[in-house]
């Protein structure tokens, strides 16, 4: 709110022809006015109600208030035309600093807050540091030209990123409240939107839960070879086959342009090394054909099972404590990844060949960045590792005290989501060059098929070469695999337990058993990933699911905000409860730049979409390529489907105008700040609502 707004406001209600009633001395008990009036003191504000200084801050803006300085004796100056400055606090259009007990009702006291500002920091950092970061980043960037790919990955966090992070977590902080209800009251008839988060939370959880079941897989593994080599740096005769050789130990002949060895040259002519076969066979036991009759997906593999039930377990055990003993953890889970990817990096270039590696990461094919689909992809990305297209970060928010600087916040964290990317790809591309060297291979891009389990590969393959005690450092990568996981999941928990909780009350007193029953019913659906050919069915929802999927809601979601609800409502919404008016940058981002390049990529991408293959060589059947697009707008539907309820119930209202306005529920959370809200509508002191 400017200082001209209320100055309009006060001239209509006292005009230049009626000063305002003399000045009175400034009174502790009122609300803090450094000079104080009885128009403040008694028209604003009943007597009875008092407000004492501590409620609000002492930051002031100067509102113009024209009075007769001759009739009140101000000063010798007739003229009606001067004015003098009445300065007034603030915190009616800033919010102030609320406290929890201000904020709460029986309602938000169950739901639980963020005890400090550092547990929010920390458990949105480990929820946007996740796999994302680790495996996701790492293999995209391997697909798609090494730094052709991060160039355009850099300007995405700063065009589409970061504005659609901070509208995420403020929509959560200002109503209190979980996805669902929350685009429910912002604009009914978009209130699908709420409904698509929820499902893709469910989808989330019931997908990339595999990822930690591997990770859970390599853990058990480590551990019954204690004593022996890491299972992966030699070639077992029960999974290797002929063409293995042990990485760090045998050298393929290519590395000396050789077919075969010699007299002078010890080599092997295996193509594929230990870490990649350990892979492919011991842990998914990949079948290569990949997917071919529809239904078919091979055979079961009971260790994935067990693993996974073993994460399960896990999670439902973290999410019925809440984020209450979430927000102890986070300090050691949200911490301890950057230390290990930090040694990690370091000792992968230290490997020979590295320089190779690094040189293809940060060194960019200039045409590549020309090509629609690497811009695509680094959008896509962006979403996926910022969780941008997720309820989390509203969940996460909504736990918030209602005057959190979130503004700082957003900024701390992308930067620590890129540097983590940062971390993770200079580990994997180092150990890339190093065998890129070893194989005697020129160009990094072909020394191994990318796809979803290329860090799968190359971070055990770093430690067995380069790290003393390969045990105790992959049982710390792997541990750091789940803490990282865990946070991520942590959210989509959290997101599906507080809209079944806010929808009904009554469960938060069994929350255990909601959560018990869902993470079954989760686990049920997981079993689909322990297959032998269910890799091929995770990338293509990897693909079409977390890319295409993530990249048409994101669109909706703008607009629906930044549009429909308005920037400039928006923004004043966050004035209200920062006391920070967001930049003319962030601004023109919310309203302009993020919408009209999202809505670019994804018509230039449909334009020129090709067939994803499978680490670029397994083509997909046309059943497959159906079931992928079934898989992106399969949550999306629940949009237009409740765009169109919403209408027609409207309609039959005879308001059809009530679903594109805030419902009657709208507004902030605390109930004291939505009190003040209301104050100052009463009073013409908030235009922009």
């Amino acid at each position: 709110m400017d200082s001209m707004s209320v100055s309009t406001s006060w001239s209509r209600l006292y005009p230049i022809s009626q000063p305002p009633p003399a000045r009175v001395p400034v009174e502790t008990e009122l609300e803090t006015y450094t000079t104080s009036s009885t128009l403040l003191a008694h028209e604003k504000f009943p007597p009875r109600q008092v407000y004492r200084n501590t409620d609000y801050d002492r930051s002031e803006t100067r509102v113009d208030w024209p009075v007769n300085n001759a009739e009140n004796g101000y000063a010798s100056d007739t003229s009606r035309q001067n004015a003098t400055w009445t300065t007034v606090s603030r915190r009616l259009s800033s919010g102030g600093d609320l406290t929890s007990s201000e904020c709460s009702t029986s309602s938000a006291e169950e739901r639980g807050h963020w005890k400090n500002r550092m547990e929010f920091l920390l458990s949105v950092l480990g929820f946007s540091v996740g796999l994302g970061n680790l495996w996701r980043f790492p293999y995209l960037a391997y697909e798609n030209g090494g730094a052709a790919f991060l160039i355009p990955y850099v300007v995405m966090v700063v065009l589409v990123g970061r504005p659609l992070f901070m509208s995420d977590v403020a929509l959560g902080q200002y109503t209190q409240r979980g996805p669902l209800h929350t685009w429910r009251h912002c604009i009914p008839a978009m209130s699908g939107l709420g409904v698509t988060l929820c499902v893709s939370a469910v989808v989330g959880l019931v997908v990339y839960t595999i990822v930690l079941a591997y990770a859970a897989y390599f853990i058990y593994e480590l551990i019954i070879s204690i004593g022996d080599q890491v299972p992966w740096a030699w070639c077992n005769p029960v999974w290797a086959g002929n063409n293995c050789y042990s990485v760090g130990e045998e050298v393929p002949c290519s590395h000396y342009n050789l077919t075969e060895p010699t007299d002078s040259v010890n080599c092997t002519t295996a193509t594929l090394g230990s870490a990649t076969l350990f892979w492919r066979k011991a842990v998914l036991g990949l079948d290569p054909d990949g997917l071919g009759e529809i239904g078919d997906l091979g055979e079961l593999h009971i260790h994935l099972v067990l693993s996974l039930l073993v994460i399960w377990v896990v999670v439902a055990a973290s999410t019925i404590k809440g984020i209450k003993s979430v927000g102890k953890v986070v300090y050691f889970t949200a911490t301890f990844p950057f230390i290990v990817l930090l040694v990690l990096a370091i000792a992968g270039m230290t490997l020979p060949g590295a320089g190779m590696g690094l040189r293809y990461l940060f060194i960019p094919q200039w045409h590549k960045l020309l090509q629609v689909k690497v811009w695509r992809v680094a959008t896509e990305q962006v979403i996926f590792s910022m969780s941008v297209a997720g309820g989390g970060l509203i969940t996460f928010g909504s736990f918030n005290k209602f005057n959190s600087k979130i503004h700082i916040d957003i900024v701390i964290l992308s930067v620590l989501d890129l540097i983590a990317s940062l971390l993770c790809a200079v580990t994997i591309f180092s150990v890339l060059g190093a065998m890129a060297y070893e194989l005697g291979i020129d160009d990094v891009s072909k020394v191994v098929a990318s796809g979803p389990g290329l860090a799968f590969i190359a971070y055990p393959e770093a430690i067995s070469r380069t790290m003393p005690l390969p045990h105790l450092w992959s049982l710390l990568f792997f541990f750091m695999v789940l803490t990282l996981g865990l946070d991520s999941m942590f959210a989509g928990t959290e997101t599906i337990s507080v809209t079944i909780t806010d929808s009904f009350p009554g469960l938060r007193r069994v929350k255990a058993l909601v959560v018990l029953v869902y993470s079954a019913v989760f686990f049920g659906l997981g079993i689909v990933f322990c297959t032998a050919k269910a890799q091929y069915l995770f990338h293509l929802m990897d693909v079409y699911g977390a890319g295409m999927g993530a990249l048409l809601f994101c669109i909706m979601k703008s607009i629906t905000l930044q549009w429909g609800y308005g920037v400039r409502r928006f923004s004043a919404d966050l004035h209200f409860m920062l006391g920070y008016m967001p930049s003319l940058l962030l601004r023109i981002s919310w309203a302009f730049i993020a919408p009209i390049t999202l809505i670019a990529l994804f018509v230039g991408s449909l334009v020129m979409w090709t067939s994803p293959r499978y680490g670029g060589q397994v083509a997909y059947p046309p059943w497959a390529a159906a079931l992928g697009w079934f898989f992106a707008l399969f949550a999306l539907s629940f949009t237009p489907i409740v765009f169109v309820w919403n209408v027609v119930k409207a309609c039959l209202r005879r308001d059809p105008m009530s679903a594109f306005r805030p419902s009657a529920e709208w507004g902030p959370g605390c109930p004291k700040a939505r009190a003040r809200l209301e104050r100052m509508k009463d009073h013409g002191m908030d235009d922009a609502h």
